[in-house]
């Protein structure tokens, strides 16, 4: 019996471990049927598996950045912080290459202290 239960505590732990990230990424304009090369996809992936996708123009730095604070404001909101930034490869930079286009591959995970 205690072992019964030790199995469903710890299932039940892993469990939440596993289930408190968010994922927000900056992709081609090809992943979430954006229609042109001008666009980047925005792509936000749930604690449950959902995937969102929205288009952004990538050479209009300023509201792009704008779109990409306001994604990762509404999942700050729910409790959940910033924990990482994967800048995409060699990029070195978070948001804005120097000619004010939006990065491709920068990943930003959020998840609950």
């Amino acid at each position: 019996m205690k072992k019964l239960l030790f199995v469903l505590a710890f299932a039940f732990i892993g469990q939440q471990a596993f289930s408190q990230m968010y994922m927000v990424t900056i992709g081609g304009y090809f992943i979430g049927s954006c229609s042109s090369g001008n666009e980047v996809t925005l792509t936000t992936i749930s604690p449950t598996g959902s995937i969102t996708h929205n288009c952004v123009l990538r050479y209009d730095g300023a509201n792009g950045v704008a779109v990409i604070n306001q994604e990762l404001n509404s999942i700050m909101s729910l409790g959940y912080k910033l924990i990482n930034i994967d800048y995409g490869g060699d990029q070195d930079e978070a948001g804005l290459t120097d000619g004010g286009a939006l990065n491709l591959g920068v990943t930003y995970y959020l998840a609950i202290p």
